[in-house]
């Protein structure tokens, strides 16, 4: 089977910046007609931006008990379609970014309902820090490997993690062919790489990094920033 063409970006308010744009520069690579210039690129990549609702989506502009998160400043970016726009583009692959507006995304269960909806029609999912804490809340991590975030690790002691074993010391996690997290923020890019690698060969990653002059961590097992974890092992079967 070909490489997938079809990506959507599922965003919402308070996202990380980083978890979005490190793994879409890499995206943009590849799939750019200059990028020929050191390997064919591969062609006919689409994306689409997803949201609740179609408009403006900016990293700073969640409420959570009345309380401002995210950045003070926003750099919005357009959501095309809405969720339930999204179930009718028959898209291969789904990224979602963390931040701190996804524990009320979680609140409001339409993001997390509509993902285990989408889910059995994909053919990766790729979630991003506290993305992963989504795709749980979703029941899409259900027995399998998974990671996030070292920030937020205490989290993962919520009843919508219970169900997932949560890998302290990675920074990514293949949970099953189809599902990938990764870590916090730029660990999506080593995340995302890695993937890049796996689905379209090893040298569109290797060639992307060349272009974008980033050296990516390449070992999933080793996360800097998680030495005082433990992992959290499934606490509901």
């Amino acid at each position: 089977m070909s490489g997938p063409t079809k990506f959507g970006l599922l965003l919402y308010p308070g996202f990380e910046v980083l978890d979005v744009f490190g793994p879409l520069e890499a995206l943009n690579v590849i799939s750019r007609p200059a990028f020929d210039s050191m390997h064919p690129h591969v062609p006919g990549v689409t994306l689409a931006i997803i949201a609740e609702q179609v408009g403006n989506v900016s990293p700073g502009d969640e409420q959570t008990d009345g309380k401002k998160e995210g950045s003070s400043f926003t750099e919005n970016i357009v959501a095309q379609y809405s969720l339930d726009d999204a179930l009718t583009l028959g898209l291969e692959v789904l990224i979602i970014p963390g931040g701190t507006g996804s524990y009320a995304a979680i609140s409001r269960g339409t993001v997390s309902r509509w993902l285990a909806k989408i889910f059995p029609s994909l053919r990766y999912l790729i979630t991003v820090c506290t993305g992963s804490h989504i795709a749980a809340d979703a029941g899409v991590l259900d027995g399998l490997r998974a990671t996030s975030n070292k920030q937020g690790w205490s989290s993962l002691h919520a009843p919508w993690a219970g169900k997932t074993y949560w890998v302290a010391h990675a920074r990514w996690v293949v949970g099953s062919p189809k599902v990938w997290t990764t870590s916090g923020v730029s660990a999506g890019t080593d995340g995302f790489i890695a993937w890049i690698k796996e689905v379209y060969g090893e040298v569109y990653g290797v060639k992307a990094c060349e272009w974008m002059e980033y050296i990516p961590n390449t070992n999933p097992s080793t996360d800097p920033f998680s030495t005082k974890l433990q992992d959290i092992p499934p606490t509901q079967h």
